[in-house]
């Protein structure tokens, strides 16, 4: 079975980090490389062979938390890794100054950074079915940012508006506003 996924109109993509190296040692360039559904708990050592991929796709692992090596990726333009272990932002993330993309929905992570800014490239930030419900005013400093993914969050109405008011010009998606008590 072949671990290179290829189509006219999009790119190759790796699933192998054997195959990945095989292709960068032949010559190719390797930009975009895919290691959902592996049950990794850690990040393979190996990637780091790749500084220069472009998209690289983590979704549905066990991952809670992404090593310090991970800042070497300073061309990664889409981080993919929703449905996995996270219960903080993974700081280490904010390096990636070229991000375009940032996608961790389906985690724990209870907040965003202060300084999210750092992101400057950023477009679009998905961070469905996750427990945050406070954002820090730096978002509106991504002038780049169009839109904001924040579905099944259990926002209150309250601070579904004051997020609306922050960002106005943003595209932000919202579940319904939850009308439970926290506990603060």
């Amino acid at each position: 079975m072949s671990s290179i996924v290829l189509s006219a109109q999009n790119p190759i993509v790796y699933n192998d980090l054997q195959e990945a190296h095989k292709a960068f040692v032949s010559g190719l360039l390797v930009q975009h490389i895919d290691l959902s559904k592996n049950r990794l708990t850690t990040l393979p050592i190996e990637l780091k062979k790749f500084p220069n991929i472009k998209t690289l796709n983590l979704d549905k692992n066990k991952l809670d938390s992404l090593p310090s090596w991970f800042k070497e990726f300073q061309n990664l333009e889409k981080l993919t890794a929703s449905k996995n272990r996270f219960e903080t932002f993974p700081n280490i993330i904010l390096e990636l100054t070229n991000l375009k993309t940032l996608k961790l929905g389906e985690n724990n992570i209870d907040g965003i950074p202060l300084d999210i800014d750092r992101l400057k490239n950023l477009e679009s930030l998905w961070l469905w079915s996750n427990l945050i419900r406070v954002f820090p005013a730096s978002l509106s400093d991504i002038e780049s940012l169009k839109y904001l993914d924040l579905l099944y969050n259990d926002m209150l109405f309250e601070e579904q508006r004051q997020l609306r008011e922050l960002l106005p010009n943003i595209v932000i998606e919202f579940s319904e506003p939850c009308t439970c008590e926290f506990d603060d």
